[in-house]
C-alpha cells in the first residue's frame, strides 16, 4: 500500500517539471538551412555555442533562485492544506444537515449537551446494524445521567457568579482601619476634625449674615434705606475683616 502523503507527491512532481525546465537548450543541427542568408556572413560555431552556453547559465541560476527546494516544498505543503480544507468544508456541510452529533462536537458544554438526539437511532446516519436494545438503553441512560450534571453544573455557575458580586460588594470591608474608620467620628478622626471645621464656618457665616441684615436696616444720611446689590452682599459676607 502506498502512504505517500500528498506533499511529497506533490512536491516529487513539482521536482520532475523543474528538471524539464532546466533542461539545457541546443540548436537544432539544421537551424541554418531555415534563416535567410545574412548579408553580414554566417555566426561562427563558436559564436552560437557560446551564446546558448550563456543563456543556459542564466536559466540555471534563473531556476535555482526561483525554483528552490525550500519554495518546491511550500507549494506542496500548500496544496496539501487546501486540499483537505476542502475535504473538511464537504464533511461539515455534510454533518450540518443531519441531527446526530458532529465529530469535534465538545460534549463538556451545555449547549452541546442538550443537542444529543433522544435515541440512539437518531444518532446514526448510515448505521452498519441497528443497535440493540442493551445499546439503546445504555445511550439512554449516558444522556440522561449527562443532561443532569449539565444543569447542575449550570446551576452552580449561576450561584458561583452571585457569590463572586457579593465578594466584590464586600470588598471595601476587607480592611476597615483604611476604608471605614476615616468614615467614623472618633476622637482624633479625619471626620470629627471636619466637623469641627464646619462647625467654626456655620458660626462665621451667622455673624456675617446678621451684620449684613443689620446693615441694610440703618438710615442712610439722606434718610432713605441703603440697597445693597447681591455682589456687595456677598463680598460683605466673606470679608474676615
Amino acid at each position: 500500500m502506498n502512504d505517500e502523503s500528498i506533499t511529497s507527491l506533490k512536491a516529487a512532481f513539482l521536482r520532475s517539471q523543474v528538471r524539464h525546465l532546466s533542461t539545457p537548450l541546443a540548436p537544432s543541427t539544421d537551424w541554418r538551412e531555415d534563416l535567410p542568408e545574412p548579408e553580414g556572413g554566417h555566426l561562427s560555431d563558436k559564436v552560437v555555442q557560446d551564446v546558448v552556453t550563456k543563456v543556459n547559465e542564466k536559466i540555471k541560476q534563473h531556476n535555482r533562485m526561483v525554483f528552490s527546494q525550500q519554495s518546491q516544498r511550500h507549494v506542496a505543503e500548500q496544496i496539501e492544506t487546501l486540499h483537505w480544507n476542502i475535504v473538511n468544508a464537504e464533511l461539515n456541510e455534510a454533518e450540518l444537515h443531519t441531527s446526530v452529533v458532529r465529530r469535534d462536537a465538545d460534549l463538556t458544554t451545555s449547549s452541546t449537551i442538550e443537542t444529543l438526539p433522544e435515541e440512539l437511532d437518531d444518532a446514526l446516519i448510515h448505521p452498519e446494524r441497528p443497535p440493540n436494545a442493551d445499546e439503546a438503553e445504555t445511550y439512554n441512560s449516558l444522556r440522561s445521567d449527562l443532561l443532569n450534571h449539565s444543569r447542575r453544573r449550570d446551576a452552580l455557575k449561576q450561584k458561583l457568579a452571585r457569590y463572586r458580586a457579593l465578594q466584590k460588594l464586600m470588598a471595601p470591608l476587607d480592611d476597615p482601619q483604611t476604608n471605614i474608620q476615616p468614615n467614623l467620628v472618633t476622637r482624633d478622626g479625619e471626620l470629627g476634625t471636619e466637623l469641627d471645621r464646619t462647625r467654626v464656618l456655620l458660626a462665621r457665616v451667622s455673624g456675617r449674615v446678621a451684620d449684613v441684615h443689620n446693615t441694610t436696616r440703618q438710615p442712610t444720611a439722606n434718610g432713605m434705606k441703603q440697597s445693597l446689590s447681591n455682589e456687595q452682599k456677598l463680598a460683605a459676607l466673606l470679608d474676615p475683616t
